[in-house]
């Protein structure tokens, strides 16, 4: 990557850092969900460029984020029908942030498809199966582990147990069946753990 895309990246980080600051309970959710999303393409065995790019695009996965009001970002109970889709659209808003950087162009797809489903049922194209970009679900199931067992605005962390259960029950429809298997294995056997500290271990 030049110079300018590192120092591009730079920004975008802080950025995303700006932006979890409005909000204590997601503070270093970025960097959770990157960590998670490493090790377990790790263990999947991707190649180290594939596994680098997941890494960052972890980090800036939420990126379009920014264009989401805080009335609704730190609103302690469930979303409205409205609510849902001004979140839905916060992909489109950072793919349209990370579109002039062409060092993330990889990154980039993965940030915008991340909320994309293994049933086509995701957003924000309904992209289904092998068409979604690998490195968007593998972060897709590593935000989902970091959601569940980091407590919310609305609720307490969830037991790894209850993560556990979701994962097996939501592949093959929200999650790639063939990831969601190697991350049940990876947190039962504590290979991956849902909290990882600042040091990355």
């Amino acid at each position: 990557m030049s110079n300018a895309g590192n120092d591009a990246q730079e920004a975008l980080v802080a950025l995303v850092g700006a932006l979890e600051a409005r909000d204590s309970f997601a503070n270093d959710h970025s960097r959770r969900v990157s960590q998670i999303a490493v090790r377990l393409a790790k263990i999947f065995k991707l190649d180290a460029e594939t596994v680098k790019k997941i890494g960052n695009a972890g980090l800036l996965h939420d990126i379009g984020m920014v264009s989401v009001p805080d009335a609704i970002l730190l609103k302690p109970g469930s979303f409205t029908e409205a609510e849902r889709t001004v979140i839905r659209e916060a992909p489109n808003v950072a793919g349209k942030i990370l579109e002039p950087i062409k060092s993330l162009r990889d990154e980039r797809l993965m940030v915008l498809h991340h909320g994309e489903r293994w049933d086509g049922s995701g957003y924000p194209d309904g992209l289904k199966e092998e068409a979604i970009p690998i490195g968007a679900r593998f972060i897709a199931i590593a935000e989902a582990i970091d959601a569940m067992t980091q407590n919310r605005v609305y609720r307490r962390a969830r037991p790894l147990s209850f993560c556990l259960e979701q994962l097996e029950e939501n592949a093959g429809s929200q999650f790639d069946p063939k990831i969601a298997k190697v991350a049940i294995a990876a947190l039962a056997k504590g290979l991956v753990r849902a909290r990882p500290d600042k040091t990355g271990n």
